[in-house]
C-alpha cells in the first residue's frame, strides 16, 4: 500500500465517527424494545436512527443495537455508516455502573477521486451514576478501521495517477475518544446527549476535534 493510498484510506475515518449508544443502564429490566433518532456533529453534521433489543445474557442484560447514520448538511446516501453492536453491564449492582460495548461498523464514502468502503470495529467503556430517571457517565472508546476497499474512478486515473491500484487495504487508521453522556427519562421516552473530544492514535486532532449528539428514544 503506497503512502497516497494510506492517507486516502485513513480519511474514511474522518467521514463518519462510530459511537457508543447512550442508554440508561438502570432501565434494562423494563421495556425490552427501543428505537431512537439522533442528530449532532461527528466529523460533520449527521443524523441517524436505530433499534435496540434488550436480551438476557447469563445473569446480565445484553443490549443489541442496529443503527444507520447519514450526513444531513448535504444528504448523500453514498456517505453512510451502518453499525451492529452490543452493550453489556460489567459491574455495579447499585446505581454506580460500568459497562462495555463493541460494534462492527461498515462505512462508505464517495469523492471525486474514489469510492471507499471500510469495515471496522468500535469498542468503548462507559461508567457513571444511573438512576431510573436520569444518568450521567463518562465514556472512552476506540474506533478502528480494520480494512478498506478503495476503487478509483476513471477521471482520477486519467489526470493524476494512471497506475492507481484498486483493492482491499488493511489497517488504515484509528481514532480515540473521551467524553461524557447524560440523559433523562419521562414516561417511556428518553432524551440523551453526549459530548467529547477525538484524537487519532498519534494524538493529532482532526479538523473538527470534538463530537456532540442529541438523541430521542422510545421504549416499549
Amino acid at each position: 500500500m503506497n503512502a497516497k493510498n494510506l492517507i486516502i484510506a485513513g480519511c474514511l475515518l474522518v467521514s463518519l465517527d462510530a459511537r457508543a449508544q447512550e442508554v440508561n443502564l438502570s432501565s434494562l429490566d423494563a421495556e425490552p424494545n427501543r428505537v431512537h433518532v439522533t442528530t449532532g456533529a461527528e466529523y460533520g453534521f449527521v443524523a441517524g436512527a436505530g433499534y435496540s433489543r434488550v436480551l438476557p445474557f447469563l445473569d446480565r442484560k445484553l443490549v443489541v443495537t442496529g443503527e444507520v447514520m447519514l450526513p444531513w448538511a448535504a444528504l448523500d446516501v453514498s456517505d453512510y455508516r451502518l453499525r451492529l453492536g452490543a452493550l453489556v453491564p460489567i459491574v455495579g449492582p447499585g446505581r454506580w455502573k460500568l459497562a462495555g460495548s463493541i460494534a462492527w461498523v461498515l462505512r462508505g464514502t464517495e469523492s471525486t477521486i474514489n469510492t471507499m468502503t471500510d469495515v471496522g470495529v468500535d469498542a468503548a467503556l462507559l461508567g457513571g451514576f444511573y438512576d431510573s430517571r436520569w444518568f450521567v457517565a463518562g465514556e472512552v472508546g476506540a474506533d478502528v478501521a480494520l480494512t478498506t476497499k478503495i476503487t478509483h474512478n476513471d477521471a482520477y486515473r486519467e489526470t493524476s495517477h494512471p497506475d492507481a491500484m484498486d483493492g482491499w487495504y488493511a489497517g488504515p487508521g484509528a481514532n480515540l475518544r473521551a467524553g461524557v453522556q447524560a440523559g433523562v427519562a419521562f414516561a417511556r421516552y428518553d432524551v440523551t446527549m453526549r459530548v467529547g473530544q477525538v484524537r487519532d492514535v498519534a494524538g493529532e486532532a482532526p479538523l473538527l476535534p470534538f463530537y456532540g449528539s442529541l438523541a430521542l428514544g422510545a421504549r416499549w
